[in-house]
């Protein structure tokens, strides 16, 4: 790979970690984390250790030197780290729970009622704050848009809404319907709603890629290879498994990942919802 290449690579990596952890000490704490966990794996498998602490150390060389050391300090101050003389920082259990808060993680239990749920809402423009607030939440809770002013999910979302409809004064002008197990609109079944409504076809493409490239079970899923996996996780609903079409590829990705992610002591959680 050319340095030209490389740089352009480092350049699209790093805005991918800023879109996933937003501030540049939880982007540092993520890369410390990661560079910690390289040192603890087998010895069968020391020269790809060696390569991607090689690669990570080669991104981190592109990140502006004070943004670094800021995103450190920041970090020491807050507990989220100790810091060691002539040797890597250490992340404390403070540290490692922020994580737990701030990435994206794998929903193994997806507890479903084989429902599917319809939110309607009719706000007035005169509160049309609230209605874009709305629709922010909405898609925060894993909501896909069916038409204007029209949502659905699987997961039945009324006692997380009513707070927030408490909360914004628009009471009478939200509704949650139960659509029942045999879900349909028009022509189409509930599983082809879903994958259209939550571009699953386009989700399923990106997971396949992300396989092609870091899927080989022979070696060792590079910082590149988790940036890359977290930002297509982080736009996954997560949708329950009996939603899923056959052909899903994101249940294979995450298996290939999973004992990186065990030793970065950040697996996986069931959804609260």
């Amino acid at each position: 790979m050319s340095v030209h290449s490389r740089r352009a690579r480092n350049r699209e990596l790093l805005i991918l970690t800023e879109d996933l952890f937003g501030r540049s000490v939880d982007a540092t704490l993520f890369l410390l984390s990661y560079i910690t966990a390289l040192s603890v794996i087998p010895s069968t498998k020391t020269r790809a250790a060696f390569q991607a602490h090689l690669a990570s150390e080669t991104f981190l060389k592109s990140v502006n030197y004070e943004v670094i050391k800021n995103a450190l300090t920041t970090a020491w101050k807050r507990r989220f780290i100790v810091k060691r003389r002539h040797a890597l920082p250490t992340i404390t259990q403070q540290g490692r729970r922020r994580l737990q808060e701030i990435m994206p993680v794998y929903d193994p239990v997806r507890t479903w009622d084989g429902r599917l749920h319809a939110v309607t809402y009719d706000i007035p423009e005169k509160k049309h704050k609230a209605r874009d607030l709305l629709r922010t939440y909405l898609r925060r809770l894993g909501c896909a848009k069916l038409q204007e002013s029209v949502w659905l999910t699987p997961y039945n979302p009324i006692d997380v809404l009513r707070d927030f409809i408490l909360e914004k004064d628009i009471e009478g002008t939200v509704i949650v319907s139960d659509l029942g197990k045999d879900a349909s609109v028009g022509d189409e079944t509930m599983e082809g709603l879903i994958v259209r409504l939550y571009n699953l076809e386009e989700l399923h493409d990106r997971y396949k890629t992300w396989l092609d490239i870091f899927g080989d079970p022979r070696t060792l899923i590079q910082y590149e290879g988790l940036v890359r996996y977290l930002s297509i996780l982080n736009d996954d609903p997560q949708l329950p498994f009996a939603l899923l079409p056959k052909w899903w590829n994101g249940d294979r990705a995450y298996k290939t990942i999973k004992p990186l992610l065990s030793k970065l002591s950040i697996d996986s959680r069931p959804r609260s919802y």
